[in-house]
């Protein structure tokens, strides 16, 4: 024991310099490894969040199969208290691109990078629910164009109900009803939403910014006139959480929904009938293959 004292007593005050060194600077790269490779794996949980959020499930992953709901009463769900919507805000990732050649992407990572462009940064899900003179208003004019549809005022003949052009109509409306105070049931060519611009869109996409204003300065919401451009609009909310007025997604194919409807309730939706051409009342589906996103605020 006093022989190994005496040799480290040996060993130059600048060898132990060295290797304090050394060690400080091994246990700085470790720490700086391990703050990388977290603020790493945070960004990439986020952009998962946020491509799940705006084009669905990625199809790589193993999710429940999609449904379309069933009609009728379905198990009763309350929604929480409510609470001022979180406004969107400028999406980090909108200038994420894909290089053409690259084989190592999916067509669900190349879907998303599209659809971010527009989409609003998503915030964890909402877990309040939705009130105000809009979500009541939203509820109301969904179910006056079921029960028109209900008693043959719908169906002409030539006109079908479309859900897109349905979810556009009363978002647009009930948004306008929030500011004036105002819900007007009855539809007319001013009580629509203008037609999407599609000059400056690529390709002649029928895309638009979700929410952009319809240019009377008044604060509406002016939805795209796709059901898939739709879904990467709006807030995420938690099924537990739906309200009056939110919009509902369900049955995605092609990294896009193909069904939407306006919830009604927290158990129900209004949604058109391809075979029927008017509106149906539904449960809201309870799958993994549903998204719920809020485009109306809380307040008024």
């Amino acid at each position: 024991m006093i022989g190994r004292l005496l040799m480290l007593a040996m060993i130059p005050v600048w060898v132990w310099l060295v290797l304090g060194v050394v060690i400080g600077l091994f246990g700085t790269v470790i720490v700086l490894v391990l703050i990388i490779g977290g603020a790493t794996s945070s960004i990439a949980s986020d952009l998962h969040y946020q491509c799940d959020s705006a084009v669905g499930p990625d199809p790589s992953e193993t999710v429940t199969p999609s449904r379309a709901p069933a009609a009728g009463p379905s198990t009763t769900r309350s929604a929480p208290a409510a609470r001022t919507s979180i406004a969107p805000t400028t999406n980090p990732f909108a200038e994420l691109t894909i290089a053409p050649d690259d084989t190592s992407a999916s067509d669900w990572q190349r879907a998303c990078t599209t659809a971010l462009k527009d989409a609003p940064y998503q915030s964890p899900p909402l877990l309040t629910g939705s009130a105000g003179f809009g979500a009541d208003c939203a509820r109301e004019l969904a179910l006056a164009q079921l029960a028109g549809s209900s008693s043959g005022e719908a169906q002409n003949g030539t006109a079908r109900a479309d859900a897109a052009e349905f979810t556009r109509s009363v978002i647009y409306r009930a948004s306008a009803a929030q500011s004036t105070g105002r819900c007007g049931l009855t539809a007319g060519p001013a009580a629509q939403p203008p037609a999407a611009d599609v000059a400056r869109q690529p390709s002649g996409s029928a895309r638009r910014a979700c929410g952009q204003s319809d240019g009377s300065g008044a604060a509406v919401v002016v939805l795209p006139n796709t059901i898939a451009a739709q879904g990467a609009c709006g807030q995420r909310v938690d099924l537990s959480a739906v309200s009056a007025g939110d919009l509902v997604f369900w049955n995605y194919r092609n990294n896009a929904p193909t069904d939407v409807g306006i919830a009604v309730s927290a158990t129900q939706l209004v949604t058109a009938d391809s075979a029927t051409g008017g509106f149906v009342e539904l449960a809201i589906p309870s799958t993994k293959d549903v998204r719920v996103k809020r485009v109306l605020g809380s307040g008024g």
